[in-house]
C-alpha cells in the first residue's frame, strides 16, 4: 500500500507541471482539448437520444407525418413530456408542425429533410440493440418489430398497440 507522500510523488509525475497547465489555458478549442459540452457524441446525445425522440422521429417516418393525438395510441407518454419534445423537434429543425384547419384543429408532424437524415441512424443502433437482444435471449417489444420490419405488420395492433386482447407475445 502505498503512502500519502508516495501517492503524491506518483500523481506529481503522471499529471502536468504547473507551467503545462497553465499553458493548456491559451489553447483554444480546435487545437484538441478535449472538451465533453463541445463534442459530438454529446452533441447527439443531447439531441436525439433521450426517452422518446427515437420513437417520435421513427413514428412519424413510419407513419409518413402523424398527428399529436396518434403518439396516445402508439406510445405511454404524457402529453407535457410529448409536448415538450415534440418543441425541441421543432427548435431542432428536425420536424415540422403543420396546424390543419378543421373542427377542431388538427396539428401534423413531418419530417424535415434534416430529419430524414437521422431515420438510418435510428434504425442502425435499433439492428444492433435487437441482434445483440437477441444474442442474449432477451425478448424484443413487438410494436418494435413491426415498425423495423422484423415481424409482419398488424395495422390494429400498430394503430391501439396497449389492447391486450390482440398483442402477440414478445418474440425470443
Amino acid at each position: 500500500m502505498l503512502s500519502d507522500q508516495e501517492k503524491e510523488e506518483f500523481l506529481h509525475k503522471v499529471m502536468s507541471n504547473a507551467a503545462e497547465r497553465e499553458s493548456l489555458k491559451n489553447i483554444t478549442d480546435t487545437e484538441g482539448v478535449f472538451d465533453i459540452d463541445h463534442d459530438p457524441y454529446n452533441h447527439m446525445v443531447k439531441l436525439l437520444f433521450n426517452k422518446w425522440k427515437p420513437y417520435l422521429l421513427r413514428a412519424i417516418a413510419f407513419d409518413d407525418g402523424t398527428y399529436f393525438s396518434k403518439f396516445f395510441k402508439q406510445l405511454p407518454i404524457s402529453q407535457k413530456v410529448l409536448s415538450q419534445n415534440l418543441k425541441e423537434m421543432q427548435e431542432d429543425e428536425l420536424i415540422t408542425r403543420t396546424i390543419i384547419p378543421e373542427v377542431p384543429p388538427r396539428v401534423q408532424y413531418n419530417l424535415t429533410k434534416y430529419g430524414k437524415s437521422l431515420i438510418g441512424l435510428l434504425d442502425l443502433v435499433y439492428d444492433w440493440g435487437w441482434n445483440d437482444m437477441k444474442r442474449k435471449g432477451i425478448s424484443v417489444d413487438v410494436l418494435g418489430e413491426m415498425w423495423h420490419g422484423y415481424r409482419e405488420k398488424d395495422s390494429e395492433l400498430m394503430d391501439q398497440p396497449f389492447s391486450t386482447s390482440k398483442r402477440p407475445k414478445s418474440s425470443k
